[in-house]
C-alpha cells in the first residue's frame, strides 16, 4: 500500500500550466499572473535563475554564457538532409530566459513587410500596424521614443555610440559613405536598406534577458504563479478533444497539472518534437513510428526555417584590434537586397564582428558573415528514424536555389567589403571559414585556454605572417577568399558544405485560418481542432522575420498572453 502510494503522483489544478521558461514563457508567466485569480504553473527544464543569482556569464554584455553547455539542450541538426551533411550541435537553450539568456543580445524586429506577410498567410490580426503596439509596450528604447518606439516596457534596448565602435565597423561606416549606403541609427524604425547600428538587449553593465525583465523579485512574490524548474513535461492529458493539462517529471516526483489551457513553449525545435511525441501530428508519420494518432495536423515539424549563414575570416592586425567597449559583441550590420530573381527587398544581411568569441585570439580575428534573412528554403522537424529522445532536425538550407544564388552573391559582396582600403589596411588575408573545428577546442571557458590563446595572441601580434597563418588554418583548402571565387564550381561546393544555421529555429507549428491544412495554430495560438491547448513561440511564426527572432518573440508572448486575457475577460 505504501508502495503504490508513493508513485502516485501529486494532482495540482492551475488555470495555465506553461511548458517551457524560455523567452516567451517568461512574458506568458508575467502577464497571465498579473491577474490575481489566475493561477499559473510555470514550467523549465533547465536552471531558474532568480534575481539573487543570475549567473555571471549570463548577466554578462558580453554573451559568454553562449558557449556554456549546462544551459543548452543536447540536439544535433543537418544544415541539408540527413542524406547528404552531418548532423552537428545547434544552439537550443535549456535554462530560464531560454535564448534570450545566451544568445547574442541583438534585438532587431524585422521588417514591417514581414509581418503584412504574416496577415497575407492568414493569420489574421498579425500585420505590421496590429503588432507595433505590442513592440512598443515590451521594450525601454534608451535611445529612441515617437510613435514607433516605447520608453516604459521591461526589455532594455540601446545601440553602441559610434565614438565607441570598434576600429572595423569604424572602417565600414566609412565604406557605406563612400558607396552612398545610408546610415540607419534606428533599424527598428527606420526600415532602409544600409548600413545600421545594432540594438541590443540591455544597458552597457550587464545583459536583460526574459527572465530578469519579466521574473523579477515582485512577480515571483505573487501566490498565484508556481515556478518549477529542473522538470520535465512527460505527456498531456486529453478528454476527447480537450487537453486537461499535463503530467511533468520534477525534482520531487511526478506531478499532474491540471489546467484550463496547456501553453507551450519550447521552442520551434522542441515545441513540434513534443507535440508529434503526444501523437499530434501528421498520421502518416506518427504511425510509421508506432505512436497513437490522437490529433491530425500535418503542418506539426513541417515549415521549419533558419537564417543560413556563410563565414568569413581575417586576422585583424594591431590597429583593429578591438580595444573598447571591452564587452561587446556586436555593432553594425550592412542590410541589403539581393536584387536576384525571386528575392524580396531587404533579403539579406553583411554581419561584421571585431570579437567572436571570449577568448583573446578571437579578438585578433575579424568575422565577416553573409547572412539570408528571408530564406525560400524550408525544412522540418520529425521523429527520429532511431527512436531516440532527440528530434531529427532537417534545416535544408539549400533546398531552393536562390538560396544557394544569394549566398554566393553575399560571398562577393563581402570581398568587396574586405578589399575596400578603410577595411583592408586593418586585416591580413581574408578566407572563406570551413575548418573552425581547429578553433572550436578554445571555446571552452578555462584557465589553460585562457593561458594558450592570450600566448597565441600576443605572437599574432610580434609575429610578421604568423596572423594570416592561424587564419588560414581555419579556411577552406586551397588560398582565400578571393582565389575561392575565382571559380564558380568550387563556391557551389563550399556553400553546400559549410553553410550553417544560426539560432533563428522558427515555422514549425505556423498560424494561420482554421481551413489552412498545413496550419498548426490559429492566430490566438490554440491548436486547430483542440481545445486548451496554445503554442505560443517562434514556432507559430509563418516566416521567419528579417532580423534575429528573440525580439518578435517577445511581440508574440505579449500578443498572445492579452488575446488570452481579452478571451478570458
Amino acid at each position: 500500500m505504501s508502495g503504490a502510494a508513493a508513485t502516485t503522483p501529486a494532482v495540482q489544478d492551475y488555470d495555465y500550466v506553461i511548458l517551457g521558461g524560455g523567452t516567451a514563457g517568461c512574458v506568458l508567466a508575467n502577464r497571465l499572473s498579473a491577474r490575481s485569480t489566475n493561477r499559473v504553473l510555470l514550467i523549465e527544464s533547465g536552471l531558474d535563475t532568480p534575481p539573487e543569482a543570475v549567473p555571471a556569464d549570463i548577466l554578462d554584455p558580453y554573451p559568454s554564457s553562449y558557449v556554456n553547455p549546462a544551459y543548452r539542450w543536447p540536439i544535433r541538426g543537418h544544415a541539408l538532409t540527413l542524406s547528404d551533411s552531418p548532423a552537428n550541435p545547434l544552439l537550443h537553450a535549456q535554462v530560464m530566459g531560454g535564448g534570450s539568456s545566451i544568445m547574442g543580445m541583438i534585438m532587431l524586429r524585422g521588417v514591417p513587410a514581414d509581418y503584412d506577410g504574416w496577415e497575407a498567410a492568414g493569420a489574421r490580426g498579425w500585420g505590421w500596424d496590429a503588432v507595433l503596439p505590442y513592440f512598443r509596450d515590451l521594450e525601454n528604447d534608451l535611445d529612441f521614443d515617437g510613435p514607433l518606439h516605447g520608453r516604459a516596457g521591461p526589455t532594455e534596448i540601446r545601440r553602441h555610440r559610434m565614438h565607441d565602435w570598434p576600429p572595423l565597423a569604424k572602417a565600414a561606416n566609412q565604406v557605406a559613405e563612400r558607396t552612398g549606403a545610408p546610415f540607419i541609427a534606428d533599424m527598428n524604425g527606420d526600415f532602409r536598406d544600409g548600413h545600421g547600428a545594432l540594438p541590443i538587449a540591455g544597458p552597457t553593465s550587464h545583459r536583460t534577458s526574459s527572465a530578469t525583465a519579466y521574473l523579477t523579485r515582485e512577480v515571483r512574490a505573487r501566490k498565484n504563479l508556481t515556478i518549477v524548474a529542473r522538470a520535465q513535461a512527460q505527456a498531456l492529458t486529453l478528454d476527447g478533444r480537450k487537453v486537461t493539462g499535463v503530467r511533468v517529471r520534477t525534482l520531487e516526483g511526478d506531478l499532474v497539472a491540471r489546467a484550463r489551457e496547456t501553453i507551450v513553449t519550447m521552442g520551434a525545435l522542441l515545441t513540434p518534437d513534443f507535440l508529434l511525441r503526444q501523437g499530434i501530428g501528421d498520421p502518416t508519420q506518427l504511425k510509421a513510428h508506432g505512436v497513437e494518432v490522437r490529433h491530425a495536423r500535418t503542418g506539426v515539424g513541417t515549415n521549419l526555417q533558419n537564417h543560413a549563414a556563410l563565414v568569413v575570416l581575417a586576422h585583424l592586425r594591431k590597429a583593429g584590434v578591438q580595444r573598447r567597449p571591452q564587452r561587446n559583441h556586436n555593432n553594425t550590420i550592412f542590410r541589403y537586397s539581393s536584387g536576384l530573381p525571386g528575392g524580396v527587398e531587404s533579403d539579406m544581411a553583411l554581419a561584421l564582428s571585431s570579437r567572436a568569441s571570449w577568448h583573446a585570439v578571437a579578438r585578433r580575428i575579424a568575422n565577416f558573415s553573409p547572412l539570408i534573412m528571408a530564406p525560400a528554403s524550408r525544412g522540418s522537424v520529425s521523429l527520429p528514424p532511431d527512436g531516440g529522445p532527440a528530434p531529427l532536425v532537417e534545416f535544408n538550407l539549400l533546398g531552393s536555389a536562390l538560396d544557394q544564388s544569394r549566398l554566393a552573391d553575399g560571398l562577393h559582396r563581402a570581398l568587396a567589403l574586405v578589399t575596400a582600403p578603410e577595411v583592408a589596411c586593418l586585416i591580413g588575408r581574408p578566407v572563406a571559414a570551413s575548418r573552425l573545428q581547429n578553433a572550436a577546442r578554445f571555446n571552452a571557458v578555462t584557465p589553460m585556454n585562457r593561458m594558450r590563446t592570450h600566448a597565441i595572441a600576443t605572437l599574432m601580434d610580434l609575429v610578421p605572417g604568423l596572423g594570416d597563418w592561424v587564419i588560414g588554418n581555419m579556411g577552406a583548402p586551397g588560398g582565400g577568399l578571393a582565389e575561392l571565387l575565382s571559380d564558380k564550381d568550387a563556391v557551389a561546393d563550399y556553400i553546400r558544405a559549410n553553410v550553417t544555421p544560426i539560432a533563428h529555429h522558427s515555422g514549425t507549428c505556423r498560424m494561420g485560418a482554421i481551413e489552412d491544412p498545413l496550419a498548426v495554430v490559429d492566430p490566438q495560438g490554440r491548436v486547430i481542432g483542440l481545445d486548451g491547448l496554445r503554442v505560443a513561440d517562434a514556432s507559430v511564426m509563418p516566416t521567419t522575420p528579417r532580423g534575429n527572432t528573440n525580439l518578435p518573440v517577445l511581440m508574440i508572448a505579449e500578443k498572445l498572453s492579452a488575446a488570452i486575457l481579452e478571451a478570458q475577460a
